[in-house]
């Protein structure tokens, strides 16, 4: 039985480096078609089968694609941590996920292990981390390329991909008004967050273009995100003297938190109140009635993360932002006021 081909028999086949074979498998972009063509026979003759597990560990930067978030139980990080799966299989490319807090004072130590552990060389950082700016400089120090995912402000050093959150609010409020609504909360999200400052921001711009000011903030309540926290601030909305007939809530998961305490207190969604949501998470669909809510495009924001990582970083690459578009789905969630 004669032994196995190498990486070094096709390189002396081909007439090429070793170099250049690994270039060709790897699918470099500077190597030329007559070059690959040439490599690519000489693997058919020899019957060399790469080894693909190896190569993969060897270049991390080539082949893995690491993810950091904080907070599992968010229908918005969940939603995209599937898309950027999904892109990572479509690409050939391997997805190594790190739950991590910024705010944890080990988290260089946790950074450090996980760039060892996984040898990535490129991340994606969703919020809050893609405004981390000693998380960005430690990631710099270690030469790892990454891409962020609606930060507040752009990074000179790395691309970033969002959707107009303002705009997008914008479009549910006055949805809520052509519906016939004038009292209308909103339950914001996090104040660290930059959406929920650009949501807000939306939602009271859309009431100032239909005249209805000034805003009457006891409409207006923080709930972190959070189901619980946004069930207690639409309690008391609505438990309040002169209650909303519609209420915003800056995500799907806050919202779903507004119709069960409306349920709670006997009241009829979407008859005695209308609810809206965002981001169009799996909650969305699952809670009755289903929520009208603004669809972010998931699976946009994770292929054209990974299509700016593999175009950073190389000479004259220009360092790009890119919005991409939103939708508003009205679903069973609002109507007009009884």
């Amino acid at each position: 039985m004669g032994s196995v081909p190498t990486i070094v028999d096709v390189a002396k086949q081909a007439g090429v480096s070793v170099k250049t074979v690994s270039r060709v498998m790897n699918e470099y972009e500077h190597v030329s078609q007559k070059t690959r063509q040439k490599v690519d026979t000489a693997m058919r003759e020899l019957g060399y089968v790469p080894n693909t597990a190896a190569r993969e560990m060897r270049l991390g930067d080539s082949f893995s694609i690491g993810m950091l978030y904080g907070d599992p139980s968010s229908g918005y990080q969940s939603r995209l941590n599937h898309a950027v799966l999904k892109a990572c299989t479509n690409r050939r490319r391997y997805l190594a996920v790190e739950l991590f807090n910024e705010q944890d004072p080990g988290w260089v130590r946790q950074l450090q292990d996980f760039l060892d552990r996984t040898q990535v060389k490129n991340l994606i950082l969703v919020p809050p981390m893609c405004d981390g700016v000693a998380l960005h400089k430690l990631l710099r120090e270690r030469g790892v390329k990454f891409a962020l995912i609606s930060p507040s402000r752009q990074v000179s050093s790395a691309p970033s991909i969002a959707m107009d959150d303002r705009l997008a609010a914008l479009e549910m409020t006055q949805h809520l008004i052509d519906l016939g609504h004038k009292r209308i909360g909103h339950i914001a999200g996090h104040p660290d967050h930059v959406a929920t400052l650009l949501r807000r921001q939306g939602f009271e711009e859309a009431l100032s273009l239909a005249g209805l000011t000034p805003v009457d903030h006891s409409l207006i309540a923080e709930g972190d995100y959070n189901f619980r926290k946004a069930g207690e601030a639409a309690e008391r909305m609505l438990r309040g003297p002169n209650p909303p007939t519609a209420i915003f809530a800056a995500n799907d998961d806050m919202a779903a938190a507004v119709v069960m305490s409306a349920n709670r207190l006997g009241m009829r969604v979407p008859e005695d109140l209308s609810v809206a949501g965002f981001d169009n998470t799996p909650i969305s669909q699952t809670i009755w009635p289903s929520l009208t809510t603004i669809a972010q495009p998931f699976d946009q924001i994770a292929e054209m993360a990974l299509t700016l990582l593999e175009q950073s970083g190389g000479p004259g690459q220009e360092i790009r932002s890119v919005v991409l578009p939103h939708e508003l789905i009205i679903r069973e969630s609002t109507t007009s006021p009884t």
